[in-house]
């Protein structure tokens, strides 16, 4: 499996979103590999009756915690829905993460805080050491996501209020164009960015019992909660990088084909 570049000819499926696939794809096609997108999450809009209320209690929030791209972007759709101006807010912004944090700067929401590791689990207990909260939080998230911050804080008697702004669901074009895929054994190697991309990935693979054909497919995970869902379902994850990135799970897959 060694060639002229790390990954020459290595056919990799990329299972997350659409909006992040042709950037990760971009990433493997630079290192020879063969990128193949079947994005397994799209994200919609979901109206929550929090909402409706935004003008009279988003001022009430001593800070905003962001924990992907998409509770920013569908956060900042909701203001606009409410023709709410982020300068209104005058708390603080916190994001799980240097893409999370980057993209916030990109649509400029100036962050306040972003802890060492990567994780809703390290960030709780970081953030309530080092900022020691004593006003309400507000978290946008999606329908998925987990719930350990707003535990968390709320166990050390922090006020915290989850916001779901947006949904994940698998895109039914998905379902047969995976099955296709992995019933004719086209895949070196299956990276997973997120514990919902696992879900839905082993919802078709169990849908169409096809165990059997990704039994000893490495498995690619950007962190250690994806992975530890990964191996929840018997899947054997080789990769996993101690940077939360995907720029560091491929340098990772680099380093686990040229070993092979």
């Amino acid at each position: 499996m060694k060639g002229k570049r790390p990954l020459e000819q290595i056919k990799v499926l990329i299972t997350r979103g659409s909006e992040g696939s042709s950037e990760t794809g971009s990433l493997i096609e630079n290192e020879g590999g063969v990128p193949i997108l079947v994005p397994l999450l799209h994200f919609h809009p979901h109206l929550d009756p929090l909402e409706l209320s935004l003008h009279t209690t988003l001022h009430t929030y001593e800070w905003i915690i962001f924990t992907s791209k998409n509770g920013v972007k569908f956060f900042l759709e909701a203001l606009e829905r409410r023709g709410i101006p982020l300068s209104s807010y005058t708390g603080k912004f916190a994001a799980v993460g240097t893409k999370t944090e980057q993209y916030c700067h990109k649509y400029g929401i100036p962050i306040s805080f972003v802890p060492e590791n990567f994780t809703g689990d390290d960030f709780a207990e970081e953030f309530i050491s080092k900022v020691k909260p004593d006003g309400h939080v507000l978290i946008p998230k999606g329908n998925l996501a987990r719930n350990v911050i707003a535990t968390e804080l709320a166990l050390a008697g922090v006020s915290c209020q989850e916001w779901i702004v947006y949904e994940t669901v698998l895109p039914e074009n998905s379902f047969v164009q995976l099955k296709t895929i992995i019933e004719k054994e086209q895949v070196d190697i299956i990276t997973f960015t997120s514990s919902s991309t696992v879900h839905h990935f082993m919802k078709v693979i169990r849908h169409y019992s096809l165990y059997d054909h990704i039994r000893d497919i490495p498995i690619a995970c950007i962190g250690p909660i994806t992975k530890k869902t990964a191996e929840q379902y018997g899947l054997h994850v080789k990769i996993c990088p101690s940077v939360y990135t995907v720029n560091e799970m491929v340098k990772e897959m680099k380093e686990f084909i040229s070993a092979c």
